[in-house]
């Protein structure tokens, strides 16, 4: 796990930046390449995935699907920038955190089921492109994970008490905390 006290001299150093751009945004803007490489679980199966490969990325789609609805959707590729983000940041400070996956698409009669927002971004659109997904990690608080979502600006960031992370990438920076 990382300090905490090295935790927030990173992100006071990034806070200043923020409104400038994102660690993510300034990473591919730099021409340094952003991790394609996932560590996920979603029940019995885990596996590290590299989505930048056809295969990863049929992968990684079957992995963030509705399991109740049965539907593979398609993860927006800037969801899946943000989560390798995370994970290859805390690599770098030594922590190793698989993602385990509580929810990515959502058809809208799951979402009606778990009583989802009206304009949830787990929601596909025409495409059936989604742009959100919950996580827990069992390596890592889900409030140091929402604070690290949080600290890449790429869009909403949600923090429950049943300890997971919702992030999402609607390019508008809010946060909020639950139950």
């Amino acid at each position: 796990m990382i300090a905490r006290r090295d935790f927030c001299k990173a992100f006071a150093a990034a806070a200043a930046l923020a409104p400038l751009v994102s660690p993510v945004k300034a990473s591919v803007q730099a021409g340094q390449a952003v991790p394609t490489l996932l560590w996920v679980r979603r029940g019995a199966d885990e596996a590290t995935i590299d989505y930048s490969t056809d295969d990863g990325f049929r992968a990684i789609s079957w992995m963030l699907r509705d399991v109740k609805a049965g539907v593979v959707g398609t993860p927006a590729w800037s969801l899946l920038q943000q989560w390798s983000w995370m994970q290859a940041w805390l690599a770098a400070y030594g922590t190793h955190a698989r993602f385990d996956i509580h929810s990515g698409l959502r058809t809208k009669a799951t979402n009606d089921y778990y009583e989802g927002a009206l304009a949830s971004y787990h929601l596909p659109d025409s495409n059936m492109v989604f742009r959100a997904g919950d996580f827990s990690s069992p390596s890592v608080s889900s409030e140091y994970m929402g604070r690290l979502a949080y600290l890449s600006q790429q869009g909403g960031v949600g923090f429950y008490m049943r300890n997971f992370t919702h992030t999402d990438v609607r390019g508008r920076v809010v946060f909020w905390r639950s139950k």
